[in-house]
């Protein structure tokens, strides 16, 4: 039995019964009565995500302790989605990174700029997305880009960002913004390998459009 694909199939309510039903096989009675409690102070999931911490912890006092298991469960599966996935284990070509890139940016309405930091091997130490803009725009500064990278002790960077019109043609902002980064790059010591445009269904390396090496 494939257990993943048949929790993904069920709603929302019937995935929390499922959890009560296997700590309570016995007592049907006992697991309305946890669901009803939880449902009652967070009518949706999305109330619970979006609930403060003191909220989160009040409801926990002086409660059955069969909600501790299940606060734990959803505490792991958020962590899990901030969790950064790399790419791959070592960046190899611009065309590796920009196919995979497609895959993950393709469907975003809003323009995600996106690090990946390298050591000297091009290994990937982190990727991870540092700022959401509008749909038309993605404010961001150098300073805040090589932050991160220093702290992750990086030999290189990758940047890149979506366009969510799916064209990938570099905008002024665009090859300004590269400029700039690369540099920042070069006074601190930490090499620009490549910025990418992301479109629906192809990428820009400005690498390889030898836009990187133009406006340094």
């Amino acid at each position: 039995m494939n257990y993943h694909s048949g929790l993904t199939g069920l709603n929302d309510h019937e995935l929390l019964s499922k959890f009560f039903s296997y700590q309570f096989k016995s007592n049907k009675k006992h697991r309305l009565e946890l669901e009803a409690l939880f449902w009652g102070a967070f009518p949706t999931l999305a109330d619970y995500k979006n609930a403060h911490e003191w909220q989160k912890s009040k409801f926990m006092e002086d409660i059955d302790q069969s909600f501790v298991q299940l606060m734990v469960g959803i505490e792991i599966g958020q962590r899990i989605a901030k969790t950064s996935r790399p790419l791959m284990g070592k960046v190899f070509s611009s065309r590796q990174v920009g196919e995979n890139l497609i895959s993950e940016f393709r469907n975003d309405q809003q323009e995600n700029l996106c690090l990946i930091c390298l050591d000297v091997k091009h290994r990937i130490l982190s990727q991870q997305v540092v700022f959401k803009g509008t749909l038309t725009t993605c404010p961001v500064h150098p300073r805040e880009i090589f932050a991160l990278a220093l702290e992750q002790h990086a030999e290189s960077i990758l940047v890149a960002h979506n366009h969510p019109s799916g064209v990938v043609e570099p905008s002024k902002n665009d090859i300004a913004f590269t400029k700039r980064l690369n540099q920042c790059g070069q006074l601190l010591g930490i090499n620009l390998l490549d910025s990418f445009i992301i479109g629906q269904r192809d990428y820009l390396s400005l690498r390889e459009a030898n836009l990187i090496d133009a406006v340094s």
